[in-house]
Protein backbone atom coordinates (compact mmCIF):
# COMPACT_ATOMS: atom_id res chain seq x y z
CA UNK A 1 0.00 0.00 0.00
CA UNK A 2 1.19 3.15 -1.13
CA UNK A 3 0.56 6.52 1.59
CA UNK A 4 0.20 9.82 -0.17
CA UNK A 5 0.77 13.37 1.60
CA UNK A 6 -0.97 16.26 0.07
CA UNK A 7 0.24 19.65 1.08
CA UNK A 8 -1.22 23.15 0.68
CA UNK A 9 0.55 25.62 -1.76
CA UNK A 10 0.15 26.75 -5.58
CA UNK A 11 0.13 25.20 -9.13
CA UNK A 12 -0.74 21.60 -8.56
CA UNK A 13 -1.36 19.76 -11.72
CA UNK A 14 -4.41 18.61 -10.71
CA UNK A 15 -5.55 16.53 -14.30
CA UNK A 16 -1.77 15.03 -13.56
CA UNK A 17 -2.49 13.88 -10.30
CA UNK A 18 -5.85 12.40 -10.68
CA UNK A 19 -4.31 10.63 -13.36
CA UNK A 20 -1.34 8.89 -10.80
CA UNK A 21 -3.44 8.51 -7.81
CA UNK A 22 -5.24 5.03 -7.43
CA UNK A 23 -8.11 3.77 -5.20
CA UNK A 24 -5.75 1.33 -2.86
CA UNK A 25 -3.55 4.81 -1.99
CA UNK A 26 -4.06 6.07 1.36
CA UNK A 27 -4.18 9.99 1.77
CA UNK A 28 -3.29 12.12 4.32
CA UNK A 29 -3.54 15.72 4.16
CA UNK A 30 -1.47 18.25 5.93
CA UNK A 31 -3.77 21.33 6.69
CA UNK A 32 -4.69 23.59 3.51
CA UNK A 33 -3.53 20.18 1.52
CA UNK A 34 -6.89 19.24 1.69
CA UNK A 35 -8.19 22.26 -0.36
CA UNK A 36 -6.80 20.16 -2.98
CA UNK A 37 -8.48 16.98 -2.06
CA UNK A 38 -11.86 18.53 -2.39
CA UNK A 39 -10.93 20.71 -5.37
CA UNK A 40 -9.87 16.88 -6.69
CA UNK A 41 -12.67 15.40 -5.44
CA UNK A 42 -10.68 13.01 -3.34
CA UNK A 43 -11.40 11.43 0.21
CA UNK A 44 -8.61 11.50 2.63
CA UNK A 45 -8.11 9.30 5.20
CA UNK A 46 -7.42 12.13 7.70
CA UNK A 47 -6.32 15.71 7.82
CA UNK A 48 -3.33 16.56 10.19
CA UNK A 49 -2.31 19.34 11.22
CA UNK A 50 -2.83 22.80 13.23
CA UNK A 51 -5.42 24.17 11.45
CA UNK A 52 -3.76 27.64 10.49
CA UNK A 53 -3.60 28.03 6.89
CA UNK A 54 -6.88 25.40 6.10
CA UNK A 55 -9.69 27.83 5.03
CA UNK A 56 -13.29 27.84 6.39
CA UNK A 57 -15.18 26.34 3.74
CA UNK A 58 -12.54 23.34 3.35
CA UNK A 59 -12.41 22.52 7.14
CA UNK A 60 -16.47 22.44 7.43
CA UNK A 61 -16.58 19.71 4.14
CA UNK A 62 -13.17 17.62 6.28
CA UNK A 63 -15.89 17.64 9.35
CA UNK A 64 -19.37 17.03 7.47
CA UNK A 65 -17.62 14.24 5.31
CA UNK A 66 -16.34 12.81 9.53
CA UNK A 67 -13.04 12.84 8.30
CA UNK A 68 -10.47 12.16 10.78
CA UNK A 69 -8.79 15.38 12.41
CA UNK A 70 -5.55 14.83 14.53
CA UNK A 71 -4.72 18.25 15.60
CA UNK A 72 -1.70 19.91 16.40
CA UNK A 73 -0.58 23.45 18.02
CA UNK A 74 0.65 25.75 16.12
CA UNK A 75 4.05 26.32 17.75
CA UNK A 76 5.78 23.11 17.42
CA UNK A 77 9.24 21.97 16.40
CA UNK A 78 8.24 20.13 13.04
CA UNK A 79 6.03 21.42 10.29
CA UNK A 80 2.49 19.93 9.48
CA UNK A 81 4.34 18.05 6.54
CA UNK A 82 6.70 16.17 8.39
CA UNK A 83 4.23 15.09 11.22
CA UNK A 84 2.43 13.76 8.13
CA UNK A 85 5.08 11.68 6.52
CA UNK A 86 6.78 10.59 10.12
CA UNK A 87 3.09 9.59 11.24
CA UNK A 88 3.51 6.60 8.22
CA UNK A 89 4.83 3.59 9.25
CA UNK A 90 8.23 3.15 7.42
CA UNK A 91 7.78 -0.06 5.50
CA UNK A 92 5.32 1.69 3.10
CA UNK A 93 6.00 3.50 0.35
CA UNK A 94 5.69 7.56 0.24
CA UNK A 95 3.94 9.87 -2.40
CA UNK A 96 4.72 13.70 -1.46
CA UNK A 97 2.52 15.94 -3.77
CA UNK A 98 3.29 19.12 -2.81
CA UNK A 99 4.04 22.81 -4.29
CA UNK A 100 7.39 23.38 -5.89
CA UNK A 101 6.61 26.94 -6.47
CA UNK A 102 5.17 28.33 -3.39
CA UNK A 103 6.79 29.91 -0.28
CA UNK A 104 10.78 28.85 -0.87
CA UNK A 105 11.48 27.70 2.75
CA UNK A 106 8.66 25.37 2.46
CA UNK A 107 9.67 23.53 -0.90
CA UNK A 108 13.42 23.39 0.03
CA UNK A 109 12.68 22.22 3.39
CA UNK A 110 10.95 19.42 1.86
CA UNK A 111 13.47 18.52 -0.33
CA UNK A 112 15.96 18.50 2.19
CA UNK A 113 13.68 16.51 4.61
CA UNK A 114 12.99 14.11 1.91
CA UNK A 115 16.77 13.46 1.48
CA UNK A 116 16.89 12.77 5.06
CA UNK A 117 13.96 10.20 5.48
CA UNK A 118 15.38 8.09 2.24
CA UNK A 119 18.54 8.05 4.60
CA UNK A 120 16.67 6.19 7.29
CA UNK A 121 15.66 3.79 4.87
CA UNK A 122 12.10 5.19 3.72
CA UNK A 123 10.73 4.76 -0.26
CA UNK A 124 9.64 8.71 -0.98
CA UNK A 125 8.49 10.47 -4.22
CA UNK A 126 7.74 14.00 -4.76
CA UNK A 127 5.69 15.56 -6.98
CA UNK A 128 3.11 18.33 -8.27
CA UNK A 129 1.88 16.43 -10.99
CA UNK A 130 4.22 18.16 -13.39
CA UNK A 131 7.67 17.99 -12.14
CA UNK A 132 8.69 14.69 -10.09
CA UNK A 133 11.50 14.27 -8.01
CA UNK A 134 12.68 11.21 -6.90
CA UNK A 135 15.13 10.59 -3.30
CA UNK A 136 17.92 8.38 -3.76
CA UNK A 137 20.56 7.10 -1.34
CA UNK A 138 23.59 4.87 -2.63
CA UNK A 139 23.89 2.57 -3.44
CA UNK A 140 21.41 1.93 -6.23
CA UNK A 141 20.22 1.60 -9.72
CA UNK A 142 17.50 3.92 -10.48
CA UNK A 143 15.58 3.69 -14.06
CA UNK A 144 13.39 6.10 -15.93
CA UNK A 145 12.36 3.61 -18.66
CA UNK A 146 8.59 3.69 -17.46
CA UNK A 147 7.41 6.07 -15.31
CA UNK A 148 5.18 8.64 -16.02
CA UNK A 149 5.59 9.52 -19.95
CA UNK A 150 3.58 7.35 -22.24
CA UNK A 151 5.84 7.97 -25.32
CA UNK A 152 9.10 8.58 -26.77
CA UNK A 153 8.31 12.59 -27.67
CA UNK A 154 7.16 13.17 -23.82
CA UNK A 155 10.32 11.98 -22.71
CA UNK A 156 12.46 13.77 -24.70
CA UNK A 157 11.16 17.10 -24.14
CA UNK A 158 12.35 16.23 -20.28
CA UNK A 159 14.83 17.97 -18.08
CA UNK A 160 16.63 15.65 -15.75
CA UNK A 161 18.87 17.26 -13.57
CA UNK A 162 20.76 15.18 -10.40
CA UNK A 163 21.02 16.90 -6.90
CA UNK A 164 23.57 15.59 -4.49
CA UNK A 165 22.72 16.21 -0.85
CA UNK A 166 24.24 16.21 2.48
CA UNK A 167 27.89 14.92 0.78
CA UNK A 168 29.35 13.92 -2.03
CA UNK A 169 27.90 11.31 -4.39
CA UNK A 170 30.07 8.84 -6.45
CA UNK A 171 30.40 6.72 -8.89
CA UNK A 172 27.51 8.36 -11.36
CA UNK A 173 26.89 6.92 -14.13
CA UNK A 174 24.09 7.29 -16.66
CA UNK A 175 22.36 5.67 -19.30
CA UNK A 176 20.20 6.96 -22.31
CA UNK A 177 21.07 10.91 -21.16
CA UNK A 178 22.33 12.79 -23.78
CA UNK A 179 25.02 14.28 -21.87
CA UNK A 180 27.01 11.47 -20.48
CA UNK A 181 28.44 10.22 -17.36
CA UNK A 182 30.97 7.41 -16.17
CA UNK A 183 32.08 6.83 -12.48
CA UNK A 184 31.69 10.80 -12.24
CA UNK A 185 31.48 12.17 -8.07
CA UNK A 186 28.85 15.13 -7.81
CA UNK A 187 29.71 17.71 -5.55
CA UNK A 188 26.56 19.35 -3.37
CA UNK A 189 26.15 23.11 -4.78
CA UNK A 190 27.67 22.63 -8.04
CA UNK A 191 25.20 23.04 -11.69
CA UNK A 192 27.22 20.78 -13.40
CA UNK A 193 24.50 18.01 -13.32
CA UNK A 194 21.63 19.90 -13.88
CA UNK A 195 19.58 19.78 -17.07
CA UNK A 196 20.61 16.99 -18.86
CA UNK A 197 18.26 15.61 -21.40
CA UNK A 198 17.05 12.25 -22.73
CA UNK A 199 18.61 10.99 -26.02
CA UNK A 200 16.28 10.23 -28.89
CA UNK A 201 15.23 6.81 -28.97
CA UNK A 202 17.08 5.67 -25.59
CA UNK A 203 15.97 2.62 -24.56
CA UNK A 204 17.67 2.12 -21.13
CA UNK A 205 17.19 5.66 -18.79
CA UNK A 206 18.91 5.84 -16.00
CA UNK A 207 21.37 6.49 -13.03
CA UNK A 208 23.58 3.99 -11.21
CA UNK A 209 25.49 5.62 -8.40
CA UNK A 210 28.17 4.00 -5.66
CA UNK A 211 27.38 6.42 -2.68
CA UNK A 212 25.36 9.18 -0.85
CA UNK A 213 22.34 10.70 -1.23
CA UNK A 214 20.47 12.99 -4.03
CA UNK A 215 17.69 13.70 -6.13
CA UNK A 216 16.66 12.50 -9.70
CA UNK A 217 14.36 15.43 -10.86
CA UNK A 218 12.75 15.21 -13.90
CA UNK A 219 11.01 18.15 -15.51
CA UNK A 220 9.53 19.00 -18.58
CA UNK A 221 12.18 21.76 -20.13
CA UNK A 222 11.37 25.20 -20.92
Amino acid sequence: MRWVVLTGGPNLNYDALVRELSPDDRIICADSGAYHAKQMCILPSKLLGDLDSIDPDTLSWIRELKIPLEVFPVEKDMTDTELCLRSIPSEHPVLLICSLTGRPDHVLSNLLLSGRLVEEGRDLTITDGSTWIYACKGPASFRLNNRKWRTSHEREKLAVSLLPLFQEVTGVTTAGLRYALKGRTLIPGSSFSISNAVQKNAKDIGVDFTGGTMLIMVTPAV
